[in-house]
């Protein structure tokens, strides 16, 4: 049974079960306004994600960053503790392999397993080109409504195998950081309850 507890030298009350804040009192007494932490979680991969032609798949995560009421589980189902709206948001390292030509890739949005509806963009991968793979990064947000146990996923297609979402180790000259193939933030936006 959670109860709510004041943190030590300040007016903050808290939920002993979720940590969330469950109020601000003045210090005259006056006045209790109520409010929540919002849930929220980072998630990215480090390996090549590829997929078969004309095929749904599911973009991966398979580190976690931080996460407060957001996990994933398993490896894609980006799953909540708390109805509410959530803004979904990712970034993924497109590469295609194919010296000759340009290949497409879908990326929408599916719910419990469910396409949802008017979510789909599509995106055209540049050709490999003077000895380097044709790279392109997709980037842009979802906000969804969702309640608490279910699962939203990034799906992906293309119809050519040559395409995948590539990870890359560190680099040199300059020194840069590792490129993750999937980079996902999940941040609440609006407490329904």
């Amino acid at each position: 049974m959670p109860y709510f507890m004041k943190t030590p030298g300040g007016p903050w009350l808290y939920n002993s079960t979720t940590g969330d804040f469950a109020g601000l009192k003045d210090p005259d007494g006056s006045e209790l306004i109520f409010a929540k932490a919002p849930h929220t979680g980072g998630f990215f991969d480090v390996s090549n994600q590829t997929a078969l032609a004309n095929t749904a798949t599911p973009m991966e995560y398979d580190t976690t960053d931080f996460s407060h009421g957001v996990s994933v589980v398993s490896n894609s189902q980006i799953t909540v503790t708390r109805a509410s709206v959530y803004n979904i948001q990712f970034s993924a390292q497109f590469k295609n392999t194919d010296n000759s030509s340009e290949h497409n890739v879908s990326v929408w949005l599916a719910l419990n397993g469910t396409n949802v509806a008017n979510s789909n963009t599509q995106i055209t991968l540049p050709r490999k080109h003077g000895g380097g793979d044709g790279l392109l990064v997709a980037a842009w947000n979802f906000f969804v409504t969702m309640n608490a146990g279910q699962y939203a996923q990034i799906i992906w297609s293309t119809p050519n195998t040559a395409v995948s979402i590539a990870y890359e180790g560190a680099l040199s000259t300059p020194t840069r950081p590792a490129t993750p193939s999937v980079i996902l933030t999940v941040n609440e936006v609006n407490g329904i309850s």
